[in-house]
């Protein structure tokens, strides 16, 4: 079947059906990745199984299709057409139009275009491999926007056109607030600045949940959101971004700690000392947000009360570790607070009165200015079996929930596009979890579509989930910013039979992607088998940028900067207590300028995590407080070819006693997530020989550190050091037998093909 599809499309896709890919093989920076049928040692059965396999599940893939065409027929709703207008919506790879101002009861031409995307939708599957015209504009949806196999093939493009889940919010209706009780509230210094909006006679009743959310507790759509000109306000805090939170004083009652089993009955109970909570005394929806006992469990959960004269703080959820004040990060913020409007920029929507008050952005006149309010949670767009479905040039905007969600299928395509103000990911490609309701560290829950759920804490107990996430889907050269949970969680593939996905992120420019959630939801979480993250740029976050579980990943081209910018004992990548997530390549990446505070690192494998991680070619500058490569006693790492630039520390191995007392402490956890796998049978005895012994062997073994280069910035080897340029110079002489030239010109954003969207 010509291998079913080609490995390579046009330099961007990687269809792998009925191939096996292996990243690791193909080390030449010259070279693209390639497709291989598999090991030369590998045996003739463990091929055939491998295809075998996949062209059952292609069989599989086109047996609905079939069944469908067998069902009986249903009315043409086209049959009292006009000739004309059945034509238009009828024939093969048609392009059909849609504009705001259409009309679903016109033919969907250039002059007379459909109204809605639905219309659209149902128009093109009469007419394979057609393509969808979005004229400018806001295509406001209310529900997903839902596309299975029968779009297969359709391409959705629009310069200027933007599906949002927001509601548009007339200029008219911004006032000045006028109401005494809400003055007594607001500051002094902001009477006559603070406007309101009066939300519920605009018919928005839901203003949703602010949390509980935050490390190990499930993904969850955003709150009301507020947008000025696609930007979005802040909800108004004390004390105010820049500042530090108020520290947490003595505990009373740390409250149940959930990681231990205890049931999340109360909150926890604290001192503080300030007197600015005197002036909350009308609040009644208040929350708290921070890094409460570890510096690496972000946490955001009510307050329940308030005791002014003890100045003590009671919430009503607990934390995880419980509370504590043992530590610098242990401090709390204070959101949602109408008292605490005091920045241009900032808002609250208040649920008593119904309405949303704020203080413009500074230098915008309001009355001239695109207003916006999120409404929907639901994903906005979700492919679900579909194959070849290509949304170009369309901005995905402006929702509580996530953007785009793909199930299945095969080579869907999300590019050229804009993705932004987003509550939850950007794209989520694979199936989540249903929620824990008891906030634990490890829970077992059922797979769910179109959400992401307890997926985390799902995966601890349960490594190889299979999220039916389909193959060969890209996300290619888009902006992703302004995301309130993570970026992208990009899963596909199988572990058990070690059959890769290839689905790939390519060419973004991904930023401020923590806005609601800050800890392990990273610009990209991967995990399954055989996916990629290539020429992106990752930037502006408070905690880790790339979060690894599974095998044979490839990361390699990208630019890392300015992430870890708080927090403690993190970092911008991280694996982590499982070594059977082995095969993972890092290389050609540039690391810099990012984990400036506490204990944070740039390459955590930590617990054993990472086993037989391939680090090649890297670029480290200012990559780390604490250290720039931690291999927490794991084995099998190749760390070669790299160049540290004034950092910390060089790589190292901590002493094997830390995997022995892990080991120990772990309950049989590394015992059974190996006996899952079935390590030590085909195909992972065949794919990983060096795996075998593991539990008998003293660990770690077999890590090689060896020809990496550690410098400091001027070096004068380097092209340009100072401003940043750490490509080695023609003739440099690097004093290390063997050193390649590393492609630093190549790593980011591809010169010349810059991530684009509508304006």
């Amino acid at each position: 079947m010509n291998r079913l599809r080609a490995c390579l499309e046009n330099g961007e896709r990687r269809h792998l059906a009925g191939c096996v890919w292996h990243p690791a093989e193909h080390s030449s920076v010259n070279s693209p990745p390639i497709c291989l049928p598999g090991r030369e040692q590998f045996s003739f059965f463990r091929q055939a199984l491998t295809y075998g396999t996949l062209f059952v599940v292609i069989v599989l893939s086109l047996a609905v299709p079939l069944a469908r065409a067998a069902e009986p027929a249903k009315p043409d709703p086209l049959a009292n057409a006009a000739p004309a207008e059945r034509d238009a919506r009828t024939s093969a790879a048609r392009e059909f139009h849609v504009a705001p101002g259409g009309s679903d009861a016109d033919p969907g031409t250039k002059d007379k275009p459909f109204a809605t995307l639905e219309r659209a939708r149902d128009a093109a599957r009469q007419a394979k491999g057609s393509t969808v015209v979005l004229a400018q504009g806001a295509y406001r949806l209310t529900n997903t926007f839902a596309l299975d196999e029968r779009d297969s093939g359709t391409t959705y493009t629009g310069k200027g056109a933007r599906v949002t889940g927001s509601i548009a919010l007339p200029n008219s209706v911004v006032k000045p607030v006028t109401d005494k009780a809400i003055l007594e509230r607001l500051l002094p210094e902001v009477h006559g600045e603070v406007m309101e909006i009066d939300l519920r006679a605009l018919g928005i009743t839901d203003f949703g949940d602010i949390g509980p959310r935050g490390f190990r507790r499930p993904y969850i759509p955003a709150p009301l959101e507020f947008f000025v000109d696609d930007e979005p306000l802040r909800m108004a805090q004390w004390p105010n971004p820049g500042q530090p939170g108020v520290p947490i004083g003595n505990v009373l009652d740390k409250g149940p700690v959930t990681r231990n089993g205890e049931k999340p009955t109360r909150g926890g109970t604290f001192g503080f000392n300030s007197e600015r909570p005197s002036r909350w005394t009308k609040a009644d929806d208040v929350w708290i947000t921070g890094y409460f006992e570890n510096g690496y469990a972000d946490n955001t959960v009510k307050v329940k009360s308030f005791d002014l004269e003890k100045k003590t703080l009671t919430t009503v959820h607990p934390h995880m570790y419980g509370f504590a004040s043992r530590a610098p990060w242990n401090r709390w913020v204070a959101l949602n607070l109408l008292e605490e409007i005091d920045q241009p920029g900032e808002f609250m929507a208040d649920k008593k009165t119904g309405k949303l008050y704020f203080l413009p952005p500074a230098g915008k006149e309001i009355a001239k200015c695109r207003l916006e309010a999120s409404v929907m949670k639901a994903p906005l767009i979700a492919i679900e079996g579909a194959a070849d479905v290509v949304f170009d040039n369309v901005n995905i905007e402006c929702s509580r929930g996530m953007g785009v969600y793909i199930e299945r299928g095969a080579s869907n395509r999300i590019r050229n596009a804009t993705l932004r103000n987003l509550g939850m990911v950007a794209v989520c490609i694979g199936k989540g979890v249903s929620p824990d309701p008891d906030y634990r560290h490890a829970f077992t829950g059922t797979p769910i579509s179109r959400a992401l759920g307890s997926w985390h804490e799902h995966i601890y107990d349960n490594p190889a989930l299979d999220r039916e996430a389909g193959i060969g889907h890209g996300i290619v050269n888009c902006k992703i910013y302004n995301i309130g949970a993570g970026a992208i969680s990009l899963g596909g593939g199988d572990r058990l039979k070690l059959v890769p996905a290839g689905n790939f992120v390519e060419n973004c420019e991904i930023h401020h992607f923590n806005r609601w959630d800050r800890t392990y939801k990273g610009a990209v979480n991967l995990d399954g088998v055989g996916n990629r993250v290539a020429h992106c740029k990752i930037h502006e976050a408070p905690a880790l940028a790339l979060y690894l579980h599974g095998n044979e990943h490839v990361i390699e081209f990208n630019e890392i900067t300015r992430v870890m910018l708080e927090g403690d004992d993190m970092g911008a990548l991280y694996m982590g207590r499982d070594p059977t997530e082995r095969g993972n390549v890092i290389r050609y990446n540039y690391w810099h300028n990012l984990a400036p505070n506490n204990a944070t690192w740039c390459l955590y494998f930590d617990d054993s995590g990472g086993d037989g991680t391939k680090i090649h070619g890297n670029v480290f500058f200012k990559a780390g407080s604490r250290g720039t490569v931690v291999v927490a006693g794991g084995s099998d790492f190749v760390i070669t070819n790299n160049i540290f630039v004034d950092s910390k520390m060089h790589p190292r191995a901590r002493h094997p006693i830390h995997w022995e007392i892990f080991r120990r402490k772990s309950g049989g956890l590394f015992t059974r997530r190996m006996a899952l796998v079935k390590y030590n049978q085909p195909p992972w005895s065949e794919r990983y020989p060096e795996f075998a012994g593991y539990l008998a062997a003293k660990r770690p073994r077999n890590n090689v550190l060896e020809k990496n280069l550690v410098t400091k910035q001027d070096d004068p080897r380097f092209v340009d050091g100072p401003r940043g340029n750490f490509a080695l110079k023609p003739a440099a002489d690097t004093g290390i037998e063997g050193f390649e030239p590393i492609p630093f010109e190549r790593i980011g954003l591809k010169k010349g093909v810059q991530p684009k969207g509508s304006p």
